[in-house]
């Protein structure tokens, strides 16, 4: 009788134990972040500019009409993609570009990781820019990155609401320097914008001037 009830004890503990691990990996699953409803990044185009909520291209200055890139360009160096005013990347900024791979670029002085766009301002300060228009009003939780992808990166990088309401700037630099994180909730009307700009510093050159950038956008309830 005895030898019944310890098994039968033993039994207890043995399928608790191992509902409770089964358990726990969903409790894990249940914390995790939700997936962003748009990530610069991940839903990057060359195909079409608009591509749905983004835009790609250039202002002269700060709160100017966006000109939108019209030429795209994925020989000039392999694995990037990207979106141009004129010629070819890397060769002839203002552009946006995309590490199509799963690694770390690398050409002359700049690397671009897979998980950053690519933005480098014009030879007379043309502000590089990625624009997310708003297709709906509400509250979004905005959170991003920018970093300097140079040895001699040397730009301010500027998120900017409706080309008026400074969001965010900062001052970036060499790619050795870590990246400088933002974000912040925010409430929006259908067709307000964002702008994501780099410019080409207080160095008053475009040489050298890599930056890397990643921001999503997730709707709050």
């Amino acid at each position: 009788m005895k030898k019944l009830l310890l098994t039968a004890l033993f039994n207890s503990l043995l399928f608790g134990g191992s509902a409770l691990v089964l358990l726990c990996p969903q409790a894990i699953v249940a914390r995790t972040q939700p997936t962003a409803d748009y990530d610069a990044v991940r839903d990057f185009s060359i195909t079409s500019n608009p591509n749905g909520v983004w835009s790609y291209g250039w202002q002269s200055s700060l709160g100017s009409p966006l000109n939108f890139y019209t030429v795209t360009d994925s020989a000039t160096f392999n694995g990037l993609s990207a979106w141009l005013e004129t010629g070819m990347t890397m060769y002839a900024p203002p552009f946006v570009g995309h590490n199509d791979t799963d690694g770390t670029l690398c050409y002359l002085s700049f690397c671009v990781p897979p998980g950053y766009l690519h933005l480098h301002p014009g030879a007379n300060d043309e502000l590089s820019v990625v624009r997310w228009t708003a297709p709906t009003s509400g509250t979004f939780l905005l959170q991003g990155a920018a970093r300097g992808l140079d040895f001699y990166t040397s730009t301010n990088f500027l998120a900017i609401l409706n080309s008026e309401r400074h969001l965010f700037s900062a001052t970036l630099s060499g790619k050795r320097n870590p990246p400088v994180f933002f974000h912040r909730t925010l409430t929006v009307s259908a067709g307000d914008t964002i702008d994501f700009v780099v410019n080409f510093g207080q160095n008053g050159s475009y040489f050298n001037d890599s930056t890397g950038i990643q921001f999503k956008l997730t709707q709050m309830p």
